[in-house]
């Protein structure tokens, strides 16, 4: 019988007892049911199975249902094991002000519901579970989703000690952080830690993890206070408030190296998270440039192999010197000049009995009132300072398009002025003014030269050939970004970058600028840099570039969890050598054994006694234990020492993974872990000298220990620990930089202080980088004042010319080409079960309408209001990428959708779509409603596996009774008449292009995925196109009246084959 209202908020001891057992029998029958459940539905999902392959739509559709049922109940039940030891850790009871009711609400790492409305334990995640880690008692509030402010009087704040399902005790408290609940939790092993996170979140840390994620955030944390734990509590906490807009892989994890990133990932499932993607910061700017990197040729290497020569690269400085690259090279490729027309260039006519189009100016001075301006310069300026996000190549392609657009202009204007032969000659004469379609240089390249510049000014770094530092790469993906792109890349919407003061400005600029809508929590600690020269030293340049409005901030966590006093005070002494400044730690009062500090006479000694050592911690029960040594050589000497006295884990950074045992590791990969027992081996004078970097380097390595630290050393132990540290007076750079609050934290942080040190670094005083590059085809001519664009004087008459663009093609022994006959099992198609295409969720980007099936997505963009693309990917994710012909990247801007019952539409200036919601097909009609094409309205598209192992895809259509098709060919020699037949439209050749099929109803198709395509009209096999090799379905429609309209849009689509 359930608890009536007064029982529910009893207090006593007797009353938390029943309630637990209570909870315990909803635990049980949970796990129970859900057993049970789990099962049946299993063998229903076997039965089913067996029936699936009959394309029942009935039993498709109950099949997927069970199994989306079933993935729920096996979490519910995986919930419900874990609950059954310890079902919750706290609880509050509070009076809600707006409905003047009184609530007793009990807080776990899970929900667990007794039934779909009544909930025994609430996830600590949930908004209301906020009062019990921020409030004091009495009147407060918490923020209910949508940013609504709940106001209420908390009466109770209450914390358990569960164990095995038994209630050991528990605290009534305003703050828990020092009580002795948290004390015992410290003071057990790391992965009993661990598993406790969730229940000791204090306020401080709290307030971070619940924070918006659209805003950036800063954290500096000393040692200990958790900074990676609260990163990925953020993290699970924005996943369960925020599900409607970020999903697991709109986040990156940026590490400083493996072995964290490997920690990470045994936090993250205990936090119900998965999915979420791990990189460290080189991997991240590799993922930037795309296409241009290559494994097999390139290779990655880190800033110690390179010296203090090369630290430069990673300053503010370096990448205001690239910019100022990419601005000179961007001025040069893009001249900020007026471009004229002479129609006295371009005029039809017969020479030497050959016609032609003939420049007849005769050497004589243009008249500026009979040219005609096409580009104004100021348009041109205009047009490049206010898109600074833009590429150079997509400048480049606009400022192209919008020249042709011009000439289009003058043509309708004056259309009786010009010839169709002069039409064309201006249109060739002008075509590709400002570059081709794509850069022609390597990042590589322009990379090599900018550095080549560099040295010239002066600074001696050295130019890589294929091996790179992680400021070399973040240089790469800033002139990819810059220079290169012609499609913009969705990345993450929320970064976090742990370890963060390892990494120089230079590598969050160019963060900021290649990942842009997107928000960073940043979590560090400068005193921590063990990268002295290359790292951050302070915050204030970080403030300046990610603290730019009054809801981003800038938190400091002082008060440490990790360390005993003992170890805490041990460590601060080692940093008090160093003269920056710190942000002390304010350790927990917790304390342990003494730190010790021992000689040993002999080589031989030291490592059986440090195995020895080890040995008594592991039978204190000591899990987790580092041995930490200055570099990874002698990190691996060591581990084979110790390993004939006592048993160590895997050495090899590259492959070791943080768990129980005995690691030994070089103090660089100790960053951001914990452990139970730390023996820091030998640390020299020579390898520990006394100066800022290594102070900090020290003190890493003492502040991984939670309960026990031992220095062991051959008598020549570092100043750092022999000496006493600088005084205070002596210190005159120390200072607490910010003033903390009761709480241990510092917030604010609209207010940015002045660039540290380092910004008064500048480059001589010297022009950036100048480039030399090719001139247009067509030249500037000097008009007094004006500049006229004219042809070379040795330009031909106007006669059509290929350009071809050759990628790998799939090797083949057999030959075809356009129009060639393929075999009948080419066009088989395979058997396969029920292909649902009925769509279940529409949203639109800026890139198209996105239409989601259990096939698939389909996504619909405009690229013209004539010219709209088609693309179809199973499972639910498009691939960014273009075949390497199309020349056209914008998007149409001007359409519009609206969705009924039964279907969905889009429409542009030209064109009207009709999405059938049933079947997935797709309707094409003109804007007036005239019927072009429509998409076959059952399974009309398909995936199968070809014998090779490759992927083919199928789009089926449905064409009018008697409707006329046609194929043409690249080289537009040859017209196929394609109804009736099965015909190869694109062959095996190298030169891979895109086919035309167009129709007399007024409309063509461009297939872009994939070689070779094959056209089929046989009933057998079904209506449609083909095309191997290809990850998913992609053809672009094309819309227009007359043949030559169709081919004309063709040749505009797929510039990059047919421009001369």
């Amino acid at each position: 019988m359930e608890a009536n209202t007064a029982e529910k908020f009893e207090i006593t001891k007797k009353a938390e007892e029943q309630y637990l057992q209570r909870t315990l029998k909803v635990v049980d029958a949970n796990i129970e049911n859900y057993s049970r459940e789990s099962t049946r539905m299993q063998a229903e999902i076997d039965e089913m199975l067996e029936h699936y392959h009959d394309n029942d739509v009935e039993v498709y559709t109950a099949l997927s249902n069970t199994v989306t049922l079933h993935d729920h109940m096996k979490r519910a039940l995986l919930l419900n094991q874990k609950a059954k030891k310890k079902p919750y850790f706290g609880r509050i009871i509070f009076q809600d002000e707006a409905l003047n009711k009184k609530e007793s609400i009990y807080i776990g790492k899970g929900g667990i519901h007794k039934d779909a409305t009544h909930f025994m334990v609430v996830d600590w995640r949930a908004p209301v579970a906020g009062a019990y880690y921020e409030s004091n008692l009495g009147k407060c509030s918490y923020m209910a989703p949508g940013d609504v402010e709940m106001k209420i009087d908390l009466k109770l704040k209450r914390t358990y000690e569960i164990e095995d399902g038994r209630l050991l005790d528990y605290f009534d408290s305003e703050v828990i952080a020092n009580d002795d609940l948290l004390t015992k939790y410290l003071a057990k092993n790391k992965q009993a830690v661990l598993s406790e996170i969730v229940a000791t979140i204090q306020k401080e840390q709290n307030e971070i993890i619940r924070k918006s994620p659209y805003h950036n955030m800063i954290v500096q944390g000393v040692a200990g206070s958790g900074k990676t734990t609260v990163a990925m509590h953020r993290i699970s906490f924005i996943l369960y408030n925020y599900a409607q807009r970020f999903k697991p892989d709109d986040f990156y994890i940026v590490g400083s190296n493996r072995i964290l990133l490997e920690y990470i990932t045994g936090i993250l499932p205990d936090l119900d998270v998965y999915g979420v993607r791990q990189m460290t910061m080189e991997q991240l700017f590799v993922r930037l440039l795309y296409e241009d990197w290559d494994d097999k040729k390139y290779g990655i290497i880190s800033t110690k192999q390179c010296g203090d020569k090369e630290s430069i690269k990673g300053s503010r400085q370096w990448f205001e010197a690239l910019e100022t690259y990419c601005r000179r090279l961007e001025e040069e490729v893009i001249p900020a000049q007026d471009i004229y027309l002479n129609p006295r260039q371009f005029v039809e006519g017969i020479k030497d009995g050959q016609a032609g189009v003939f420049d007849e100016r005769g050497g004589e001075e243009p008249v500026l009132e009979k040219l005609v301006c096409l580009l104004e310069k100021e348009a041109i300026e205009s047009y490049v300072r206010e898109n600074p996000a833009v590429s150079i190549q997509n400048k480049i392609n606009m400022l192209n398009e919008r020249l042709r657009g011009k000439i289009k202009d003058e043509f309708l204007t004056r259309g009786l002025r010009y010839t169709e032969a002069e039409r064309k000659a201006i249109f060739k004469a002008y075509r590709g003014t400002y570059g081709g379609r794509t850069w022609k240089k390597s990042v590589f390249e322009m990379y090599r030269d900018f550095l080549a510049k560099q040295r010239a000014e002066g600074y001696m770094v050295d130019i890589p050939e294929e091996n790179f530092h992680v400021y070399d790469l973040a240089a790469l993906a800033y002139l990819y970004k810059r220079v290169k792109e012609t499609e913009v890349i969705s990345e993450a919407h929320h970064v976090v970058i742990d370890e963060a003061q390892d990494f120089g400005m230079m590598a969050y600029l160019v963060l900021k600028f290649c990942i842009r809508e997107c928000t960073y929590t940043i979590m560090g600690d400068v005193s921590q840099n063990i990268h002295f020269r290359y790292g951050l030293n302070d915050w204030e340049e970080l403030r300046e570039l990610f603290i730019t409005d009054g809801a981003d901030s800038f938190s400091v966590l002082r008060k440490s969890y990790r360390n005993t006093v003992e170890i805490s005070d041990f460590a601060t002494n080692i940093l008090r050598h160093g003269r920056f400044s710190i942000y002390p730690a304010q350790p927990i009062i917790r304390h342990g054994s003494p730190v010790l500090v021992k000689q040993i006479l002999k080589e031989s000694a030291l490592i059986k006694e440090a195995a020895e050592i080890c040995r008594k911690w592991k039978e204190k029960g000591r899990d987790t234990i580092a041995v930490v040594c200055r570099d990874q050589e002698k990190a691996l000497k060591a581990a084979g020492q110790m390993a004939e006295y006592i048993q160590v884990t895997e050495t090899d950074p590259e492959k070791a993974v943080f768990g129980s045992g005995i690691m030994v590791l070089p103090v660089e990969y100790t960053k951001g872990l914990e452990f139970d027992a730390v023996l820091i081996l030998d640390p020299t004078d020579k390898e520990y000298p006394e100066d800022d970097g290594h102070a900090k380097l020290l003190y890493v390595a003492a502040t991984r220990a939670l309960h026990e630290l031992c220095v062991l050393h051959l008598g020549n132990v570092t100043e750092l620990l022999s000496k006493a540290p600088v005084s205070e007076k002596e210190k005159k750079g120390f200072r607490i930089q910010e003033k903390s609050n009761e709480n241990g934290i510092t917030q604010n942080s609209t207010e940015v202080s002045s660039a540290g040190a380092v910004r008064n670094f500048k480059p001589a005083d010297k022009g950036g980088a100048v480039l030399k590059v090719k001139k247009p085809v067509a030249r500037l001519a000097d008009t007094g004042n004006k500049r006229i664009l004219s042809t070379p004087e040795e330009k031909k008459p106007f006669l059509a010319r290929k350009r071809v663009v050759t990628v790998q093609a799939e090797k083949s022994n057999n030959s075809y080409e356009f129009g060639d006959m393929p075999v009948n099992e080419k066009l088989r198609p395979a058997g396969h079960g029920k292909i649902d295409l009925g769509i279940l969720w529409i949203m639109k980007q800026k890139d198209g309408l996105y239409l989601q099936s259990r096939y698939g997505v389909l996504r619909i963009s405009p690229v013209e209001s004539g010219i709209i693309r088609i693309t179809f990917a199973k499972g639910g994710e498009i691939s960014g990428k273009k075949h390497p012909a199309i020349s056209i990247h914008r998007a149409e801007q001007k359409w519009m959708y609206k969705e009924t019952g039964s279907e969905v539409t889009l429409m542009t200036d030209e064109l009207c779509l009709q999405v059938d919601k049933k079947g997935g097909a797709i309707c094409f009609r003109t804007q007036d409603k005239k019927l072009l094409l429509e998409e076959q309205k059952r399974e009309g598209r398909q995936f199968e596996k070809t014998s090779s192992g490759g992927l083919q895809v199928r789009q089926y259509l449905a064409f009018q009774k008697g409707e006329k098709v046609y194929g043409l060919s690249r080289e537009k020699e040859k017209i196929l008449d394609l109804r009736g037949s099965a015909r190869y439209l694109s062959g095996n050749s190298r030169e891979v292009h895109l086919p035309l099929m167009f129709s007399d109803k007024g409309y063509g198709i461009v297939p872009a995925a994939g070689a070779p395509v094959i056209f089929c009209d046989i009933a057998t096999y079904g209506t449609g196109i083909l095309m191997e090799n290809a990850e998913q379905i992609d053809y672009y429609f094309i819309a227009g009246r007359q043949k030559d309209e169709i081919v004309d849009a063709w040749l505009r689509l797929c510039g990059n084959f047919f421009n001369a």
